[in-house]
């Protein structure tokens, strides 16, 4: 036995073990790139995570992976600036967290690291990039959150959708304030979905089991607004045959969602200001002072400000709905979103049309998420929609968008018309742009506390932050 062991050991000692075994074997996704920056090495994993196999990628440029949402490509520049000084920085190892864009057309959350490779005299002759697939993390962060109930705070709240740290930011907000009866004003560009933030708002609040009653301020003159709001009497004008309550009424117990609060006339304002102060009203043509029991929820896509400064809205009544505010980004400011906005999009057309649509292919995808959308989110389920209408098949093409969207000077037109370019990463923040610790105090307070949305603010990665706040830099 003991000679079978000694045999068997010395056998496998004869075994030559190759580089090639060796890096096929790690787990992770593994890049050797040469001064060229043209892919030398690409492991078994690499295959798993991209589809592409090594014999397609050899030899070709490393920019034909599709890297985005956190990568602007600062990873692999800093490498660059070490190869061209010369001299690598042999405990330096850069990292970064972004999305990988898969053949197939899937968005693959990863972590990449990076080093410079030295040769044998200490000069810099290629880069490793490693790629961790970051989707095993994610599904057991999943997990524990269905453990944790706390953790559940990063779901989005009623029928919104979006998992960016900007929407987290709002989703945080509308929880705060549906803990209080605080009157809210909801901003944001038109399309950007303040209906729904408000929706969630009330379905989190107190007041969930009484109603949600909306009216659209831009959509009515100043007679009707009045007479919507605050009702009427029989004979208070032409037309008014009989008591008619309003939408305040209406709202008894529960909450009142003024839409495009900025369009209404300044004898409105002053009349609603009267119910947010004392909580009392008056029907148009009575006498009879009515208390309202109702949570004020405001939204305009207009700046309220500016439109104090201009005389054409009444500062004291513009301080009683800002009580607290919650602004909704533009789509073009949190990109990441679009593949989850079009599959919960795809899922509700598919139920109201019957239809069996599976997808996008990745060249929809791809002109989706290039895209500034000036029209934001109702402009994307608009486009898929449109789709909906012209698809013959499961998978949503290029040919089924609309022109405006599909079409590049057409798309660039209407995104420099409205002056909403797609959003330029943030530049990472080298020796010229270095952040100061009061910067990132400052960031990180208007982020409320929200490391994500400040390393983003600041183009810098997260890791930076929380290395920031250890050394007190």
């Amino acid at each position: 036995m003991q000679q079978q062991h000694t045999a068997g050991e010395t056998a496998l000692g004869t075994v030559e073990i190759s580089a090639d075994l060796v890096i096929d074997t790690i787990p992770d996704g593994l890049i050797v790139l040469d001064g060229g920056c043209r892919i030398r090495r690409w492991n078994k994993a690499m295959e798993r995570l991209t589809g592409y196999g090594q014999q397609e990628v050899l030899g070709k440029p490393y920019t034909l992976l599709d890297f985005r949402d956190g990568d602007s490509g600062e990873l692999l520049e800093q490498e660059r600036r070490c190869l061209t000084a010369g001299r690598p920085d042999p405990e330096r190892i850069r990292e970064i967290e972004c999305t990988l864009q898969t053949r197939q057309g899937e968005t693959v959350t990863i972590r990449k690291y990076g080093r410079v490779l030295a040769g044998p005299d200490g000069s810099a002759v290629g880069i490793l990039l490693v790629l961790v697939d970051l989707r095993p993390l994610r599904r057991l962060e999943a997990q524990l959150a269905c453990v944790f109930p706390g953790d559940g705070d990063k779901q989005p709240p009623g029928r919104l959708v979006g998992a960016d740290p900007v929407m987290q930011a709002v989703y945080h907000r509308i929880r705060l304030a549906a803990q209080s009866d605080v009157t809210v004003l909801i901003t944001g560009e038109t399309g950007t979905g303040k209906e729904l933030a408000a929706e969630a708002l009330h379905t989190l609040s107190d007041r969930r089991d009484k109603p949600l009653v909306r009216v659209n301020c831009s959509a009515l003159s100043e007679n009707l607004l009045e007479s919507e709001l605050f009702g009427h009497v029989k004979g208070a004008f032409t037309g008014a045959v009989k008591d008619s309550p309003g939408r305040i009424e209406a709202a008894e117990g529960g909450t009142l969602f003024l839409d495009e609060i900025g369009d209404i006339s300044p004898l409105i304002q002053l009349k609603l200001l009267r119910v947010l102060q004392e909580h009392a009203y008056e029907r148009v043509g009575d006498a009879v002072t009515r208390k309202a029991n109702v949570r004020f929820v405001a939204a305009t896509h207009r700046n309220l400000r500016e439109r104090v400064e201009e005389g054409l809205f009444r500062e004291d009544f513009y301080y009683r709905i800002r009580v607290y505010a919650i602004n909704l980004p533009a789509l073009r400011e949190h990109k990441a979103d679009i593949p989850r906005l079009c599959e919960a999009f795809v899922a509700q057309l598919n139920r109201r049309t019957g239809k069996a649509i599976r997808q996008l292919s990745p060249e929809t995808r791809q002109c989706l998420l290039d895209y500034c959308w000036p029209g934001n989110v109702r402009q994307l389920e608009n486009a898929i929609e449109h789709a909906f209408v012209t698809c013959q098949g499961d998978n949503i093409l290029l040919d089924d968008l609309p022109d405006e969207i599909r079409f590049a000077r057409q798309r660039q037109r209407e995104c420099d018309q409205a002056g909403a370019g797609p959003r330029r990463m943030a530049e990472p923040a080298g020796p010229s742009t270095r952040v100061t610790r009061q910067t990132l105090l400052d960031t990180l307070a208007e982020c409320h506390g929200n490391r994500a949305e400040t390393a983003r603010r600041l183009g810098v990665d997260r890791t930076t932050i929380w290395r920031m706040l250890k050394r007190g830099a």
